[in-house]
């Protein structure tokens, strides 16, 4: 179009045009009716015009076919991902994001591997799910009880006669395993380990050897539980008559449209694995991912696309239609969503498959995971329709983490800040929570819990106002009273509830419907509690060396009983504390199969420490006291034996004598 035309005052302006809803817009499309030199005015051009601009403009009012938010969510996330990577000094990341069946973002950001300089993308590389896998490992035992082949209130003995897995506290059933309500303690030592249980040795005896003990009773509270998916891969396996492999791809992914999915133990498999990468000297060092022995799959084995993870999450949220028409039914996903025990408000927080929250006045089913470097989050949103998937390549990587928080928060429901109306809560209601809290996933029986001073743990105090003061969850939060026991943030998106015991005292406590659960602490859980055994064991080699002064001072004996204690006592000190330091800080403890020369070592020195107390015990009944000299021996000795004792009894109560015997 030409400004020479006889019949136009003007042409459209070539610029980038604005939205048709922009009034400028407007007065473009009208100013077509203009007219140029000695034409007439004529009236049929007037209403073919208006009707031209009229049309422009309905579409530009009615077809919007995206929400407001979906043009501001690439930058959005482009700006929260390309920080969090600088902050927790990550390589790369892949980010997809799915509402219905549209994909409105699938990015990757950064390197894939540092060594190429390949960048990362959601369609080649294939990361490890973690813990994401017990999702999959969820809906693979449901599918079995919706086809009558099991039960979820089936004992664990039922399918796994051959378990060696002693039971105190009561039977474990297939839905506290799925529930992480099954009693069981936390494990690090040889737990990725591959146990030579003999030539014989079944599936069934390495699962055996890796399992944690059972500390409380089932139902008892929520914690955290790796071996509970183990146990449901090898019921999966033998219930279906297939490895948990074939099945989990057979019967779950291929339905799904992941016809290739990748299992960490298989070398075949992990090779195609992107690395993940560490922080060295100013730089990204890439590390290709460890494979692991093959029981431990089901809770956390699974690798896929960023490409896979758009077909599972659109399958998910659309509770069940289908790929190949034999995908996950309807229902099944909706059991997946189906509380695990509705009416008990420290188990709100879990349902048959995933984890759920209130986040912006929606309810959200999520799951993440952390292996060997990689971290990764899957969330679903039904009501809304959104599915966000983010997987980091990195050993630090919280901040990514928490994005599909802040784009719900932020983002796409902004003003959504549900709050529950206040309850009265005064002083004295107050200062009965107060207290100090330790997450339930930690150990109890065996070297582990060494680490418990250093696992998480908060402080509740009270504060003016009614309200409690939450510290050392990585920041301080402020939580008023919404009911009995039961304590909401301002915000209103993190509830804080407790748990008494029988007699009414409270024992626990619990974030957001048990998805964090915490026993109060006592002094046994506690740093100082391990630290009072060195400081009783260095406060009796004193004694015993004042003793030993005292004897030569008078005497000039040069070799006594004192002076030996003394001399034995920092030793089994200066041994222990070396010991503890290469197994606090040492990298392949979950992999050695048997107990290290240094775990025997302390062993020994345990042993050697209980021979010296019988020592000074017979000594200090039997030996003859006629000399003054004699008798300030004895008393320095003596002194010193109730700070040895304790000493053993600290140590013992640590577990660290056991060590080895309990491997």
């Amino acid at each position: 179009m030409k400004d020479s035309s006889p019949y136009l005052c003007r042409q459209f302006d070539r610029r980038p045009q604005p939205h048709l809803t922009d009034p400028t817009m407007l007065k473009t499309s009208i100013d077509l009716i203009c007219i140029q030199g000695q034409r007439a005015f004529d009236f049929t051009k007037v209403v073919l015009s208006l009707g031209i601009a009229l049309c422009l403009l309905v579409p530009s009012v009615e077809a919007e076919p995206n929400p407001s938010w979906h043009w501001v969510l690439e930058g959005f996330v482009d700006g929260l991902v390309t920080t969090g990577l600088d902050q927790d000094a990550v390589a790369g990341a892949v980010v997809v994001i799915v509402s219905g069946n549209d994909v409105i973002l699938s990015k990757g950001y950064r390197l894939a591997d540092a060594r190429t300089g390949r960048l990362m993308t959601p369609e080649d590389d294939v990361v490890p799910l973690a813990s994401v896998t017990k999702v999959f490992t969820a809906l693979a035992v449901l599918q079995l009880a919706r086809d009558g082949r099991l039960a979820l209130d089936d004992t664990i003995a039922k399918h796994l006669p051959d378990l060696k897995l002693h039971q105190p506290f009561g039977d474990i059933r297939i839905i506290h395993l799925l529930s992480h309500t099954a009693g069981l303690e936390d494990r690090y030592r040889g737990y990725f380990a591959d146990h030579d249980n003999g030539a014989d040795a079944s599936r069934l005896d390495h699962i055996s050897a890796v399992l944690p003990a059972q500390v409380r009773p089932p139902e008892d509270v929520i914690s955290y539980s790796n071996a509970s998916y183990v146990l449901l891969g090898e019921i999966v396996a033998r219930v279906s008559g297939q490895s948990f492999e074939t099945y989990l791809a057979e019967a779950i992914l291929a339905p799904m449209g992941v016809d290739a999915p990748h299992f960490m133990h298989d070398q075949r498999s992990s090779g195609s694995i992107s690395p993940f990468h560490v922080w060295q000297v100013g730089r990204h060092k890439a590390i290709e991912p460890e494979p692991f022995p093959a029981i431990h799959t089901p809770s956390g084995g699974l690798a896929l696309t960023g490409r896979d993870m758009v077909r599972v999450m659109q399958l998910l949220l659309r509770t069940g239609s289908g790929h190949a028409g034999a995908a996950p039914t309807a229902s099944l996903v909706a059991d997946m969503k189906r509380s695990a025990w509705p009416g008990r408000p420290a188990f709100a927080g879990r349902t048959l498959g995933y984890w759920t929250e209130i986040w912006a006045g929606q309810q959200v089913y999520h799951h993440g995971g952390t292996h060997f470097g990689f971290h990764t989050n899957m969330t679903l949103v039904p009501a809304l329709d959104i599915g966000i998937f983010v997987a980091a390549n990195g050993p630090s990587g919280s901040s990514l983490m928490a994005l599909p928080r802040r784009l719900l928060r932020e983002i796409v429901a902004p003003h959504a800040r549900p709050v529950a109306s206040r309850a009265v809560c005064d002083a004295v209601c107050l200062r009965v929570h107060e207290g100090r809290y330790i997450t339930t996933r930690r150990n109890e029986t065996g070297l582990d819990r060494i680490l418990v001073p250093y696992q998480t743990a908060f402080t509740v105090r009270a504060m003016e106002n009614n309200a409690l003061m939450v510290s050392g969850l990585g920041h301080s939060r402020r939580f008023e009273a919404i009911g009995k026991d039961v304590f909401e943030s301002p915000e209103g998106d993190t509830r804080l509830g407790f748990r008494r015991n029988e007699v009414g005292h409270i024992v626990g406590a619990y974030l957001n419907g048990g998805i964090h659960s915490f026993d109060t602490l006592d002094f046994w859980h506690t740093a100082t509690s391990l630290e009072s055994a060195t400081w009783a064991a260095v406060i009796g080699s004193l004694l015993c060396l004042a003793g030993a002064v005292l004897s030569w001072r008078t005497r000039r004996c040069i070799l006594s009983l004192p002076l030996c204690q003394a001399v034995l006592w920092i030793s089994i000190i200066l041994g222990f504390m070396e010991i503890l330091n290469q197994i606090t800080h040492g990298d392949e403890l979950s992999r050695l199969a048997s107990p290290s020369a240094g775990l025997w070592a302390m062993t020994i020195l345990y042993g050697i420490g209980v021979a010296s107390v019988l020592l000074i015990t017979f000594w200090l009944l039997f030996t003859p006291s006629k000399k003054r000299i004699v008798k300030t021996e004895r008393l320095a000795v003596l002194s010193a034996l109730p700070f040895f004792v304790w000493s053993l009894f600290a140590a013992w109560k640590w577990n660290l004598p056991t060590a080895s015997l309990t491997w």
